[in-house]
């Protein structure tokens, strides 16, 4: 079998359908189609299941995926050694993390990575905290970084930093002056959501679940930056951590109150890594990198 091939195959069912990742990989549908049927031959078994909305791995499909994931990381660990034998400080970083930790963290990682890894890649993709551990236990990512709850087996948390869930507003607004706040009271004032996803499951807390289910928000937005400034601006209220407005907090143009429920004064933002596949050894000492900085930000975070 070929790379091409299995090169389509991941992406077909990555989208779900033909079509999809015929425009992801700029690629003529037919192409792709074609290629995902000589596999099939080759192969003497179907992998997906043809449905009206589309392609779904099958049993033997989702055995095929799991080979490819596996081969292609070990061929990542492999070109690694092969770079450290050559003298090269390279290699490819998969990060998958919460949007929030874009702002500060990551840049500030990489940054200082690249001073001493200067020929090191990366791919860096945003999810909802919840989808983290799930693409670190595929392989789409070797590190998540996102709120840590009950993790599934073959994820582990490398470090972990009190940051919990909280409500951001600006210094003059009527909940600034409380030392914690319900979600009754944020149910009073207009309210904006990072995602139509919340933060925390269900089982972390049902009653924020609820809320967040329920409330009708004033605005949608996943990119922390633009809730940012509407937040600034006056135009709601939000549930974040603090690591998303250190210096917002620190010059005053922002509060951020706890709220009164255990379960979210209780979160923590942590690293994670897979435990069931070696990460190459330039994954590893940036996995050192961010948890040194995720620990310098926990004691800011604390300060403000």
């Amino acid at each position: 079998m070929h790379a091409i091939v299995l090169k389509y195959f991941v992406e077909v069912a990555r989208c779900g359908s033909v079509r999809k990742a015929s425009e992801a990989l700029h690629v003529a549908a037919s192409a792709v189609n074609r290629q995902v049927l000589n596999l099939e031959e080759e192969l003497g078994v179907e992998l997906f299941d043809r449905l009206p909305a589309g392609m779904r791995l099958n049993p033997a499909g989702e055995r095929l995926l799991r080979h490819i994931q596996g081969t292609l990381h070990d061929f990542q660990v492999v070109r690694t050694e092969i770079d450290a034998l050559k003298g090269d400080r390279s290699g490819h970083i998969k990060v998958v993390s919460m949007d929030s930790l874009f702002l500060d963290l990551l840049p500030a990682v990489v940054a200082e990575f690249s001073q001493v890894y200067p020929a090191a890649t990366y791919t860096m993709t945003a999810a909802q905290p919840m989808d983290v551990a799930a693409a670190v236990l595929s392989g789409q990512a070797d590190i998540g970084c996102s709120f840590v709850g009950r993790l599934p087996t073959g994820v582990a948390a490398v470090v972990l930093a009190a940051l919990p869930f909280g409500i951001v507003m600006p210094p003059g607004h009527p909940l600034a002056g409380q030392d914690q706040v319900s979600l009754a009271d944020c149910a009073r004032y207009p309210f904006m959501r990072s995602s139509s996803q919340p933060a925390v499951s269900s089982v972390t807390s049902p009653e924020f679940a609820k809320f967040w289910d329920e409330i009708e928000p004033v605005a949608t937005c996943s990119w922390t930056p633009m809730l940012k400034k509407l937040i600034i601006a006056g135009k709601g209220i939000s549930c974040f951590s603090k690591i998303a407005f250190i210096d917002e907090l620190e010059r005053g143009e922002l509060v951020w109150r706890p709220f009164d429920l255990p379960a979210l004064n209780e979160m923590q933002v942590g690293i994670l890594v897979p435990t069931q596949r070696v990460l190459p050894h330039v994954t590893q000492n940036f996995v050192a990198r961010m948890t040194k900085k995720l620990k310098q930000l926990e004691a800011v975070a604390a300060a403000v």
